[in-house]
């Protein structure tokens, strides 16, 4: 009996002992699961360092188009992008975001993380006078606009049998028959038909208005004599002009143009101010460092500098014009102002 008891006591003693290990080992684990996440932490911040010290761009740059593929911002990003191998030493990724007159794909941006990986392709409507008009989830001040690419300069057509030789006989016209000279223009609110608007006020005369649901069946129209006149992207009619089919008055930029150079400009002509078009600009998160934002506006000038982009942007018909910050904040901030102006007027905002 004595001996039973001393083996009985002897297990228990062994079953304490193993309750004891195991405890001891699962401490022991609990203690080496709560040490892995402090070394990660650390090698994160050890790699943030790094990150830090590396030259920007040290990942792949994600560029936003506001619009579907195949359209002109997309065709002119994705020509940037090409333009880019050997410039800028990381990949860009082109994306889509379509929707809301390029608002959806702004917004995306204004929320993205304020790291210099995350760039818009943005055109002078939707940053600047569709605001006016357009319901949008940010202001103009969520955004930081790096630079200026250039534009797609407006040209004012006639077609070829047209009495108009000049801006001159086109403007006297209109004085002397209110509402009569007819003026074609891509859809109502663009910034197309807008300068149509602008050159109105400026010149004092009254056009009768025809929108068309974009270029396409525009151009066709014109070159028909449906409408007496159209205001057109350069690129849309260069050839039409250069064949002789029509006929184009003036060009609505700072200057000359490389793809009609024989054409001059409206303020040429003693119509002042009369200047715009789909620019497109370079535009990233606000609170991006500055050091970051200085490199981003030095890469990206070297590409549109470059002979690469100069020769895919003449294929395009598209007037390269780099300008700053600065320069193209002020452009945009005028834009808009008359724009507003101009939408007041047509009723469209009070």
């Amino acid at each position: 009996m004595k001996r039973q008891t001393f083996v009985f006591k002897i297990a228990v003693l062994i079953s304490i002992l193993a309750i004891l290990a195991a405890c001891a080992s699962k401490g022991n684990g609990g203690q080496q699961a709560n040490n892995a996440p402090e070394t990660n932490n650390a090698q994160e911040a050890n790699n943030g360092a790094e990150s830090k010290e590396t030259d920007y761009p040290a990942k792949n740059i994600e560029l936003i188009v506001p619009f579907n593929a195949g359209g002109v911002s997309d065709i002119l990003a994705r020509s940037f992008v090409e333009a880019s191998t050997g410039i800028i030493n990381q990949p860009i990724t082109v994306k889509n975001v379509d929707g809301a007159s390029g608002t959806v794909g702004n917004y995306q941006l204004v929320q993205a993380k304020p790291d210099g990986y995350t760039w818009l392709w943005a055109s002078t409507g939707h940053i600047s006078s569709s605001l006016h008009i357009t319901p949008a989830q940010y202001t103009r001040d969520d955004f930081t606009v790096v630079n200026k690419v250039g534009e797609m300069v407006v040209a004012i057509v006639v077609p070829k049998d047209s009495p108009f030789q000049t801006l001159d006989d086109y403007i006297k016209y209109a004085k002397e028959n209110p509402g009569k000279l007819t003026v074609g223009n891509p859809g109502e609110g663009t910034v197309v038909a807008l300068l149509a608007r602008l050159l109105e006020d400026k010149a004092g005369i009254q056009l009768q208005h025809v929108p068309y649901q974009g270029s396409g069946p525009l151009l066709p129209s014109v070159l028909g004599n449906h409408v007496m006149s159209a205001f057109m992207n350069v690129p849309e009619v260069r050839g039409q002009v250069e064949s002789g089919e029509l006929r184009a008055l003036a060009v609505l930029s700072e200057k000359r143009v490389d793809q009609l150079p024989d054409v001059p400009t409206a303020e040429e002509q003693g119509i002042e101010g009369l200047a715009g078009g789909a620019g497109h600009y370079i535009v990233i998160p606000n609170n991006v460092p500055e050091e970051v934002v200085r490199k981003i506006d030095e890469l990206t000038k070297a590409v549109y500098e470059s002979d690469k982009f100069k020769e895919l942007m003449e294929q395009a018909g598209y007037q390269l014009g780099y300008k700053n910050s600065a320069d193209a904040l002020k452009e945009l901030d005028e834009w808009y102002e008359t724009t507003g102006e101009l939408y007041k007027k047509l009723g469209m905002i009070k």
